[in-house]
């Protein structure tokens, strides 16, 4: 240890890298470079490390990994978000509207935001084109008018 602090370095980042080299196949040969067979006894010595750290540390990893996973995955279902384009909602639906079919839904759907708010839903940027934006608490008004005006054909 005091070794490393003199070279500017930890005990944990020297033992990292001889692990790294010793995995990589680099220190098979450090024996015919000393006398005193120091491959091995690096070898030794990581493995002893590896015997008794690795498996902690790997079951450590895996479940914070897991947690964390675990919660990005409930984060993203039970978020919902906070606004729809028609085009959007009429595919989550499981509906095809074309262009003309678009149009009456924005201008009902349009028409009833308003009268339930006094003013229009506001735009957003979508694939390069300004559309309106109905957000999730008005997905009633949204739903009802895509449904109304496909079934109309």
């Amino acid at each position: 240890m005091q070794r490393c602090q003199e070279r500017g370095t930890t005990a944990t980042a020297t033992l990292t890298q001889l692990m790294q080299l010793y995995l990589e196949g680099k220190l098979d040969n450090l024996d015919i470079y000393s006398h005193d067979n120091i491959g091995e006894r690096v070898k030794a010595c990581v493995d002893e490390y590896l015997e008794k750290h690795l498996s902690s540390r790997i079951d450590k990893y895996l479940a914070a990994n897991y947690l964390a996973t675990k919660t990005n995955t409930q984060a993203k279902s039970t978020k919902e978000r906070e606004f729809w384009s028609i085009q959007d909602r009429a595919r989550h639906l499981g509906l095809k509207i074309n262009a003309n079919q678009r149009f009456k839904i924005e201008m009902f759907a349009n028409d009833a935001y308003k009268e339930r708010y006094g003013k229009m839903p506001s735009r957003q940027l979508y694939r390069g084109t300004q559309v309106y934006a109905y957000p999730t608490t008005d997905l009633d008004i949204l739903d009802a008018t895509i449904k109304g005006v496909v079934a109309r054909g």
